[in-house]
């Protein structure tokens, strides 16, 4: 990955590479990968001023999802609230860096953030993952009162393989009855199996998330599904069920294989209407946020939370006309 011109003050990158989960040989050290990240997310230790609480919600078969909460300590007033998808193409849990960048967004402003640990492939192909964090949206409005949330100030927010599960979530909330969200925040997303239609997905091929583990990663997941479509694939949406999506914030990363899809989303979601605002970081790559003490990096994250301050400033500006 020499070649590819990354920022200087940023870490180099790892790549990404996804194993073949189906592979015996591998199991056993999948399952050891899998228990370590669980058993760090467990003993994760906010900042001062943010606190930690586990919850389990009902899920769409009746399993229960055990889903982070980070919120704002002492606070018992009725806060705003992101639903939080996070990424690990779909195989890997939650980890240490998402719960320090959802305490960011949680102390910088004032809201409760909602972390499932949604099912995992190998064993949980789609819809699993859509449903799983769907169900938790609907405790969250369901129950916004004992959960102290504000229904009609609810984010959306997805990175990697979790952008496809929160872009997918926003088609298919403003499609039906019910709250609505916000605004949705869509980091370095996963938006499309069709991966040989952008150029990104060739010219960065074994960048940090490399295209073998794109199209391996979409294969897998969809496996069961006899047809690929929105909303689980965000990109097959027709023109016509992005027009009521909600304002989107979309950050592609420049050397990322997935560069190019982003911008194709964005584009589709103006065309259709809908406010966006696409912040391209220049010489960063998929997952350069994992570095979370980095300046560059907490810039970038500091846009991000003027981005969310803004949706969340338009629902209470419009609730007062």
């Amino acid at each position: 990955m020499a070649r590819y011109p990354f920022r200087s003050d940023l870490k180099a990158p790892a790549r990404l590479n996804l194993p073949d989960f189906s592979n015996p040989k591998l199991a056993f050290a999948v399952r050891v990968l899998v228990k370590k990240l669980l058993i760090q997310t467990r003993d994760f230790t906010p900042p001062p001023g943010v606190c930690l609480r586990l919850i389990e919600v009902p899920a769409w078969d009746g399993a229960q999802i055990e889903c982070l909460v980070l919120e704002p300590a002492d606070e018992s007033a009725p806060l705003p609230g992101m639903l939080y998808c996070h990424g690990g193409g779909f195989f890997l849990p939650l980890q240490p860096m998402m719960l320090q960048l959802a305490s960011r967004y949680a102390a910088a402003l004032q809201m409760r953030v909602f972390l499932p640990e949604y099912r995992l492939l190998p064993e949980a192909p789609a819809p699993a993952a859509f449903e799983d964090c769907l169900a938790v949206w609907r405790g969250m409005t369901a129950q916004a009162d004992a959960l102290g949330l504000d229904a009609g100030c609810l984010l959306l927010y997805g990175e990697s393989a979790g952008g496809a599960l929160a872009a997918g979530l926003a088609q298919r909330l403003c499609a039906e009855e019910g709250p609505r969200p916000a605004g949705q925040l869509l980091i370095y997303p996963v938006l499309d199996d069709r991966c040989g239609r952008y150029p990104s997905m060739e010219r960065y091929a074994d960048a940090a998330w490399p295209r073998h583990s794109n199209e391996y990663m979409w294969r897998e997941y969809l496996r069961e599904l006899p047809e690929a479509g929105a909303p689980l694939v965000p990109m097959r949406a027709a023109p016509a069920d992005l027009a009521r999506l909600p304002a989107a914030y979309i950050e592609p990363q420049e050397i990322d294989t997935l560069r190019d899809e982003a911008a194709a989303y964005a584009e589709a979601l103006r065309d259709a209407g809908t406010t966006v605002e696409v912040n391209e970081v220049p010489g960063s790559y998929h997952g350069f946020d994992a570095d979370t003490e980095n300046p560059f990096v907490q810039a970038v994250v500091g846009r991000r939370i003027c981005a969310m301050r803004a949706m969340l400033d338009n629902i209470n500006e419009g609730a007062r006309i």
